[in-house]
């Protein structure tokens, strides 16, 4: 079990922590609520020890910090006193147990058995929660239920990550592959008809979504490249010290992957009208995809009639190029900005000693607490706090999430098939359509293709293609890896929150 034991007189703990450790506890000592708060964000630990008085931040606001990020952390409050009222503070602000100085030992072993069959009970009421809530529920039947579903998920997926026995993660996984191949069948099957009569896809998010708003006043449209639904909640709590935030979900089109979503995005048209309208605004080949985008989305304002607005486009690909920005993204007083982070890819190469990233990002938990702890400290959130005190309205969303990929599909065809290993286009493919969904006619899912030939594969729930030459390596390779472009709720259902400056 980690203990975090925070504590301004942490020198004087150190006979505490050194028999704890003889207990079998790893104990990591922290000195004030800042650099523990910090740690917190770094790390996982099973329960934290809290001094109620330090200077800076005090014990009391330090709680509320932790319990507002994680409301799962136990805390046990150290304090100097017994009145009843600090007890009560403590208590109303989610402490779990509290212990008196001067104490002993015992009384330390006392109160880490207490907070340990507090644990085990809330996992038991965890257990009987998620039993009326998700493992009984109906898998839905409309693109709404399925966003819901998924929200759902997602949220239990957090809980999990936190707290929550083997045998519950069990259940909880399996429910997860029963959906996943659930939502591929609805996908499939309904696909052509959602585009027209379903939710909000790529191609009709601005101006479903973003154009009303552009009618009240300057709108700031903030893309975060493969932002998902659990990310999405992490960076919440720090965007709601600025804004007060409303979420709702739209679709990615397939595959979910930048050269369709993000065009659809900006264009405000589905790929194969893209090219039967613009033809010099696409390319078939792999590199440079996206490298009209501002052209497109020039295109889309003059359909909707609003070609005489003033536009700012930026795309950046490093946090170098989002610092350089800031002040003439915030200067610049435009009615429709559009600023597209590369953001998943400058998640990962922002963290330090990345010799061990496979190994890295197949822990969820440690992922997303990187992210807890890098989001607030980036020139990103930087951007965000300007565009606050600027009263500027944002619309923060992503073109189309990912999946970590665990099941590998053998891709048989030509040599002129694409690299993506959530799907592929060229001449004459196959594949088990267990894994894939197979597109004899790409026009059914309103894609392009450059012969009648051409064929696309989309890969369904987490799997991912390799190729029947060296397949243990190919499979060795890219297994756990994130990846996009296929068919998953993760890669197609996208939050979007519009962002009101307080």
């Amino acid at each position: 079990m980690r203990i975090l034991w925070i504590d301004d007189e942490v020198d004087l703990m150190k006979p505490f922590v050194y028999l704890l450790n003889q207990e079998g506890y790893e104990v990591t000592p922290s000195a004030s609520g800042e650099d523990g708060l910090t740690l917190l964000r770094k790390e996982s630990f099973d329960i934290v020890f809290l001094d109620e008085i330090m200077p800076g931040i005090d014990g009391l606001e330090v709680l509320k910090k932790i319990k507002g990020k994680n409301p799962q952390q136990l805390v046990v409050m150290i304090t100097k006193s017994e009145e009843q009222e600090l007890m009560e503070r403590a208590y109303s602000d989610w402490v779990d147990d509290y212990i008196t100085k001067p104490f002993s030992f015992n009384q330390i072993l006392s109160v880490l058995n207490r907070t340990l069959k507090r644990r085990q009970l809330i996992e038991r009421g965890m257990l009987q929660e998620y039993a009326q809530e998700m493992r009984d529920v109906e898998l839905p039947v409309t693109s709404r239920g399925w966003a819901g579903y998924y929200e759902k998920q997602v949220a239990w997926d957090l809980k999990m990550l936190e707290i929550g026995d083997q045998s519950l993660r069990e259940i909880h996984d399996a429910k997860k592959v029963e959906a996943d191949g659930a939502f591929n069948k609805y996908i499939e099957k309904n696909y052509r008809h959602l585009l027209q009569e379903g939710p909000i896809f790529s191609h009709k998010f601005f101006e479903t979504v973003v154009a009303p708003y552009l009618r009240e006043g300057p709108v700031f449209l903030f893309i975060l490249d493969s932002l998902r639904l659990d990310q999405y909640i992490k960076i919440l709590p720090y965007l709601r010290d600025y804004y007060d935030v409303s979420t709702d979900f739209y679709y990615s089109i397939l595959p979910t992957a930048t050269p369709y979503s993000r065009n659809a995005l900006m264009s405000g048209l589905l790929p194969l009208e893209i090219i039967t309208k613009f033809p010099a605004y696409w390319t078939f080949e792999e590199r440079g995809q996206n490298r009209f985008e501002k052209e497109l989305f020039l295109e889309q304002l003059k359909r909707l009639g609003y070609e005489k607005k003033q536009v700012q486009f930026h795309k950046v690909v490093s946090l170098s190029d989002v610092s350089k920005s800031i002040s003439t993204v915030v200067a610049k007083e435009s009615d429709v900005t559009v600023y597209i982070v590369n953001f998943l890819d400058i998640l990962i190469h922002s963290i330090p000693g990345r010799a061990n990233m496979k190994g890295l990002l197949n822990d969820e938990r440690i992922f997303l607490n990187l992210l807890a702890f890098w989001f607030p400290t980036s020139p990103i959130f930087d951007l965000f706090k300007k565009l606050a005190a600027k009263k500027r309205r944002i619309i923060l969303t992503s073109d189309h999430g990912y999946i970590r990929v665990k099941r590998p599909v053998l891709v048989y065809g030509g040599r002129e098939i694409s690299s993506n290993l959530r799907y592929k286009y060229g001449p004459a493919l196959r594949s088990d359509p267990r894994g894939a969904v197979i597109l004899q006619n790409p026009a059914d899912f309103m894609l392009p293709s450059e012969s009648v030939s051409v064929r696309f594969l989309i890969a369904r729930e987490d799997y991912y293609f390799i190729y029947p030459t060296k397949p243990s390596e190919y499979e060795q390779e890219f297994k756990f890896t994130l990846q996009h472009g296929g068919i998953s709720m993760e890669e197609m259902i996208l939050p979007f929150g519009v962002l009101k400056p307080r």
